[in-house]
Order: C-alpha cells, then sequence, then structure tokens
C-alpha cells in the first residue's frame, strides 16, 4: 500500500468537500478506537487506516447541489447519495492493480452502509456476510453524523447519539460493536 495513493485519494475528498473531509477524518479517528477496543490484529488496523478515511471517497462524484443541499432529499436525489459507496469501490478499483490490500479496501468501502439486519444499501446484505471493517466504519461514520452539524440540520448531543445505537443494536449496527462503542465513548 502506498501512502502516496492514500495521500492523493484524501485530497480529492478535501477539495471536493472540506465538509466530507472533516466527517472522513473524524470517522477514521472513531473507526480506530473501536478497532484497537475489539483487538483488530495489526494487519486488520493497517487495513482499517486506510478504508476510514476513504470510506466516503465515492463522494466526490456526487454533484454538489445534491451533497450541499440544505433541506432534506428527494427520492432521486438520495439514490444519487446511496451510489457514493459504489463509486468509491470502483475508485480504489481502478487503481488497485490487483493488490490484494487495496481490493479489501474496496470492498470495505463499498459495503459501510450495509445493515446488520439487512435492509443498508448498496446489496441488501446482512450480519456476518458484512466485512467486519465495514461494520466498524458504519458505527463510527453513523456517530461522527450524528453529533455533527449538516447542511440539512443541526448536531445531535453525544447522549441522544448512544441513544439511537442503543435502539438500532442488531437492527442497523452489530450488536456486540455498538456495546464496545458505547463503552469507549461513555
Amino acid at each position: 500500500m502506498t501512502s502516496c495513493k492514500i495521500g492523493e485519494y484524501i485530497g480529492w475528498i478535501e477539495q471536493k468537500n472540506p465538509l466530507t473531509f472533516s466527517h472522513c477524518s473524524k470517522a477514521a479517528e472513531y473507526a480506530v478506537l473501536l478497532g484497537k477496543g475489539v483487538a483488530l490484529s495489526t494487519n486488520e488496523l493497517a487495513i482499517l487506516n486506510i478504508a476510514a478515511p476513504l470510506h466516503d471517497l465515492g463522494k466526490i462524484r456526487v454533484p454538489d447541489e445534491i451533497l450541499t443541499k440544505p433541506a432534506s432529499l428527494t427520492a432521486e436525489e438520495f439514490k444519487v447519495i446511496k451510489r457514493h459507496a459504489l463509486w468509491g469501490a470502483e475508485i480504489i478499483l481502478d487503481r488497485a492493480g490487483g493488490n490484494l490490500d487495496w481490493l479489501y479496501v474496496a470492498e470495505i468501502i463499498l459495503n459501510h452502509h450495509e445493515r446488520f439486519d439487512g435492509h443498508g444499501y448498496p446489496a441488501g446484505i446482512n450480519g456476518r456476510e458484512i466485512p467486519f471493517l465495514s461494520q466498524i466504519i458504519s458505527v463510527a461514520d453513523a456517530y461522527d453524523a450524528m453529533i455533527s452539524d449538516r447542511p440539512y440540520r443541526s448536531a445531535m448531543s453525544k447522549e441522544q447519539a448512544l441513544s439511537i445505537f442503543v435502539t438500532e443494536r442488531g437492527k442497523q449496527f452489530h450488536p456486540e460493536l455498538v456495546e464496545e462503542f458505547i463503552r469507549l465513548i461513555a
């Protein structure tokens, strides 16, 4: 894995949208914290350190008027946003050159919006079918999104966000990851 590619990809995100860049950076910090909390191997942590800050790479292909819209998205706009996971994986795959680590990063990015109960996207896979590192990023991604201001809503409190995790344990999120994340954050 080359840090040159990572830096280039991160630069694309920052250039496209500073809010997305900031979110990716903060979500990556939470993901690594959770990864350490569940005792990932050194190799898994290395992969997570690459995939987590790049999880929203595909948003560089989302039109600005959708990405920065200060109101709720229409159904059609949400369909476009949902494609970012696929687009991010495609960007990585286009330049992976058969490198297995980069192929794994693409798989993690592709699946970071899958839900434990199978109601996520893009494929609607569930439970253990979802790569574990994708599930870690899902928790970190959601937490940072909830506690941060967005163009369309104000941030919620840490307590409100953790309450949602309790409600969504085993539905949106891997139940053991929720328990560990709450332990780490609380």
